[in-house]
């Protein structure tokens, strides 16, 4: 993951323009089975860990678990 600042900021706020399918775990949500198909998919693209990623790279996970929390709770 090799991410400026700025493009890993514009990423996630695209991603949060979809948080809204996230929010299935909120029972009065109305969201449709493409949104809840978009936050599955969305959740299982998320990056894995490994012991060789930089501190860079391990910040840049840490955000896109951190959106993907956020949206998922909201």
């Amino acid at each position: 993951m090799n991410m400026t600042r700025a493009a890993l900021l514009i990423c996630a706020g695209g991603l949060m323009l979809l948080a809204a399918a996230c929010e299935t775990r909120n029972p009065t949500s109305e969201a449709t089975e493409t949104e809840r198909a978009i936050c599955e998919a969305w959740g299982g693209s998320l990056p894995s860990r490994s012991r060789a990623d930089t501190e860079r790279t391990r910040a840049e996970i840490g955000v896109a678990y951190d959106v993907f929390l956020a949206a998922w709770t909201s």
